[in-house]
């Protein structure tokens, strides 16, 4: 049974958490036991140090786990769950081992998005505000001029549309970003099944969160098939764990195929939801003995493949920006040079 946790507000927030989580598993390997080891490092990473040690006292007295004491320290589901598992297989230090080796690839990925990003999207908002000097300073003034060379029907205006590209662009940005947060905090509403339908009909999302739901279930139960907990265990303490309602359902649905004499190769080949050869992975583990091992193994695969495609993704992204400026300028030049064209016409 979880502990009541304190709120989001009252809970501790620790700084440097790649190093905070790789620490932890190092002195967790030495031998040293967690309430020890989070006593050495609270110091190190968080100034409200009595605060945290009186929480994680008091959640440990009520009988708490490593996941709960962690989701005191502001952690998430991503790194509660494999905790959570962790403490069933006996492999805490190697589990935070691995959750910290995730953290800092995903920091990395973070990093060089915001490298990417931040010339781009600088140089996007410069562009914008300087196209609004245009239209406020110069468009009118080119407008009068055209007007009193020019009359009747021939009389013209700079089609200073043209000059509102990057408003469209960031006008644009925004709408996607609001999308965005709504298909999220609606989505977080929904039972598992839902959210799984609801992400399979995006298809950039369906293809990195099929790989990271794989990567997530072959690491788990493999990781305790491994340790020597049979399958309908395995799959059992997947299915009533508290932190990934995703996890739950897939392990639900296999158990239930399993309890019918099908192998978990079969079960997965009924999913969707699940990457497409991971049926066929399982399947050799299951011939050759070997399916914790294999699953493991398959996981790391899975990663890589998510970070591959996310580096293929982020090769996208700054020349689509640059794109977009490249069309903003076409439009300023257009905007500018035709009334110009036009008005030595009529000369």
């Amino acid at each position: 049974m979880r502990l009541n946790l304190p709120t989001r507000s009252k809970r501790i927030t620790l700084y440097d958490r790649t190093h905070f989580l790789t620490r932890l598993s190092v002195l967790l390997k030495e031998g040293y036991l967690l309430p020890t080891a989070l006593m050495l490092l609270l110091p190190l990473h968080t100034q409200r140090v009595d605060e945290a040690l009186n929480g994680m006292t008091a959640i440990l007295k009520g009988g708490g786990n490593a996941a709960e004491i962690l989701e005191f320290f502001g952690f998430k589901s991503q790194v509660l769950f494999p905790v959570e598992i962790a403490e069933h297989h006996g492999r805490l230090p190697e589990a935070i081992d691995s959750i910290a080796k995730s953290y800092a690839r995903t920091e990395n990925v973070q990093k060089r998005l915001k490298a990417l990003l931040i010339y781009p999207v600088s140089l996007l908002i410069f562009t914008s505000i300087l196209f609004l000097f245009f239209r406020t300073s110069y468009v009118p003034n080119l407008t009068e001029l055209m007007q009193s060379m020019q009359s009747g029907e021939e009389a013209g205006s700079v089609p200073d549309y043209l000059l509102k590209l990057p408003d469209f662009f960031i006008g644009g940005f925004a709408v996607c970003a609001l999308v965005v947060f709504a298909f999220s905090w609606i989505l977080k509403k929904q039972a598992a099944h839902k959210q799984i339908q609801w992400i399979l009909t995006v298809p950039i999302l369906r293809r990195f969160m099929k790989l990271y739901w794989s990567h997530l279930l072959a690491r788990e139960l493999g990781t305790l098939l491994h340790s020597g907990i049979s399958i309908q265990e395995s799959l059992h303490l997947l299915k009533t764990q508290n932190y990934h309602s995703i996890i739950q359902y897939m392990s639900f649905g296999a158990e239930q195929e399993i309890k019918l004499g099908q192998p978990l190769s079969v079960a997965l080949s009924r999913f969707e939801f699940v990457a497409g050869d991971m049926p066929t992975f399982v399947q050799h583990g299951e011939m050759t003995g070997y399916l914790g091992k294999e699953l493991i193994l398959y996981s790391e695969v899975l990663m890589e493949r998510i970070e591959l495609k996310t580096q293929q993704l982020l090769r996208v992204v700054q020349p689509a920006f640059f794109g977009m400026i490249a069309v903003c300028i076409i439009g300023a030049y257009l905007a500018i040079l035709l009334p110009m064209y036009n008005l030595v016409q009529t000369i």
